[in-house]
């Protein structure tokens, strides 16, 4: 029997109570290092361009040369937006909400660029690299809205379940 369902539901459990709290944290010093773990979460995503995104096994194309092979995947505006993304951070604060809403649309872009990429070759595209990728990006939309939360109330407004 397989129990890697369990496992991430139980994980998801234990860690969802410690996110609810730091979402409440409107310190400067939680909010600054939460930016900088979403900065280096969308940097990973870049990184992770450079590695195998093709294959389990073996030798296969990483996620730059699938996205400039393949413009029709979307996945080149995938990493652009990631980009993006990290120097809207860098820039200035008030770009933060607006950070947010791309890497929700990155995320859009993450799972039709990699079902457009599969149709295209006719095989499934995947590897640990990419579902690393897509995983990233699903993170990096929890710890933006964390990072956007202003409500010090939040865990007030559920604690009726």
């Amino acid at each position: 029997m397989d129990y890697t369902y369990i496992i991430i539901l139980a994980v998801v459990l234990v860690i969802s109570p410690f996110v609810l709290k730091l979402a409440t944290n409107q310190g400067k010093k939680a909010k600054q290092s939460l930016r900088s773990v979403f900065i280096l979460i969308i940097f990973a995503q870049i990184l992770l361009g450079f590695l195998n995104w093709e294959t389990f096994k073996g030798m296969g194309r990483n996620g730059f040369e699938l996205s400039l092979t393949y413009p029709d995947s979307f996945l080149g505006l995938f990493f652009i937006i990631s980009i993006i993304q990290i120097f809207l951070l860098l820039i200035n604060k008030s770009f933060t909400t607006l950070v947010v809403v791309l890497n929700f649309l990155n995320t859009f872009l993450i799972f039709v660029g990699m079902i457009r990429l599969s149709n295209i070759l006719g095989y499934q595209v995947a590897s640990l690299v990419s579902i690393g990728t897509v995983f990233l990006v699903l993170i990096g939309n929890v710890v933006g809205l964390v990072l956007i939360n202003k409500d010090k109330n939040l865990l007030k407004k559920y604690s009726k379940y």
